[in-house]
Formats: C-alpha cells, sequence, structure tokens
C-alpha cells in the first residue's frame, strides 16, 4: 500500500467513525440523564454495564475533541493519517474505540 491508498484509507475510516460515535454519544448521554435521575430520586437505574459503555463513550468523546481542530487546518487530510501512523509507533491509540 502506498502513501495515497493509506490516506483514502484512514479518512474512509475516520468518516465512519465519527458517524458511530454520534450515535454512541447521543446513547451516552441518555444513560448519564438516566443516572442523574436515579441520583435525583428518579425511577430510571442504568444498569453497570450501561454506565461503563458510557464512561468509555466519554473517554472516546475526549479523543474525537482533540481531533477536531486538526480538521480545521490546511493539509489536515495529511495530518490525520500521519498522526495516526505515529501513534501506532509508538502504541498510542488516537482513533476512537469500535
Amino acid at each position: 500500500m502506498n502513501i495515497r491508498d493509506d490516506i483514502k484509507y484512514t479518512l474512509s475510516n475516520y468518516r465512519k467513525f465519527i458517524k458511530k460515535e454520534s450515535y454512541q454519544t447521543k446513547e451516552m448521554i441518555i444513560v448519564f440523564r438516566d443516572l442523574l435521575h436515579k441520583q435525583l430520586g428518579g425511577n430510571k437505574n442504568p444498569s453497570e454495564e450501561d454506565i461503563k459503555e458510557a464512561i468509555n463513550q466519554l473517554k472516546d468523546v475526549g479523543k474525537i475533541s482533540a481531533l477536531l481542530p486538526l480538521l480545521l487546518l490546511p493539509g489536515s487530510i495529511l495530518t490525520i493519517p500521519i498522526l495516526i501512523k505515529l501513534g501506532k509507533r509508538y502504541n498510542i491509540n488516537i482513533m476512537p474505540n469500535r
């Protein structure tokens, strides 16, 4: 694979991640809302598994928010794939979890 194919593949994956993360973030907000409702004496009770998934999603939101400013910079089509490759080299995952 050459660098052009790597860039296309990475950007395609990034678009898929953004779409999936958007849905998961909405679900995370619902879980945290239900948890707050429970703390305030309501009858909604999210499971421990839902809470753990919501916390993991919150970590992904942090990763995405760190990458968003890069999208505004000129040359971001090259910058993001390069950062992902550098992250892999040093065993740092800058992409959201699947």
